[in-house]
């Protein structure tokens, strides 16, 4: 008897409740914000009753806290190789900045929401939602904080402030892919093409060798 052919079914599996709640939220929220956007909305979105939600996430804010981890763990992953070089160099500066332009074309919502908690008022619900939340964030303002640190003290880079410098990368690297998909007029209407990404990578190269790279005065 002829064996049976293996199975060459390679769909990925159908993502249960609580990712579909999670994928619904992050979507919610960066377009809507926190503030804007209740369980009842959510559940409607992903076609669940509400009480549904209640027996996967306690309330808002947890679920907020979940997303906001989900949104920036990837981020923390692309960047976690800067903390093992040694010597620090520019280059391998940019190559992550260009990881994280593709990062942030398939992922525009993430840029958001980022960008939406980062500049959320001090007395927000949405900042720092938890403590997993904060320790999510520490963690990938300690991985910049330290290379440039490193780099600054073996003169690779100029003798920045590192404060500053940590919020004018935030802002170049998240500004445009967090605001792309709603201004068409601006960016076009394919900001994520092949052609943008190679384009929005070749002027962040130029933005951060100006910014970082020593010069003669220094």
């Amino acid at each position: 008897m002829a064996a049976r052919p293996a199975d060459t079914n390679t769909s990925p599996p159908t993502p249960g409740p609580r990712q579909r709640i999670l994928e619904a939220a992050m979507r919610l929220f960066a377009r809507y914000g926190f503030e804007g956007v209740g369980m009842q909305r959510i559940a409607d979105e992903v076609g669940l009753h509400k009480s549904s939600l209640f027996h996967h996430y306690r309330g808002k804010l947890e679920l907020a806290a979940e997303v906001f981890n989900a949104a920036v763990e990837p981020v923390v992953e692309i960047m976690r190789p800067l903390l093992d070089q040694d010597p620090p160099s520019i280059g391998s500066l940019l190559a992550v900045v260009d990881e994280l332009v593709e990062h942030f074309s398939d992922n525009p919502d993430a840029a958001r929401l980022i960008m939406l908690v980062i500049t959320a008022p001090r007395e927000s619900d949405l900042r720092m939602p938890n403590p997993d939340g904060e320790k999510t964030f520490v963690e990938f303002y300690t991985i910049v904080w330290t290379w440039l640190e490193r780099a600054r003290k073996r003169a690779i880079i100029r003798p920045v402030n590192l404060r500053q410098t940590i919020i004018n990368m935030i802002g170049v690297t998240l500004f445009y892919p967090a605001v792309a998909p709603e201004e068409v007029e601006v960016c076009g209407p394919e900001p994520f093409s092949a052609s943008a990404r190679k384009h929005r990578k070749r002027e962040l190269h130029y933005m951060l060798r100006g910014a970082l790279e020593p010069r003669d005065e220094d």
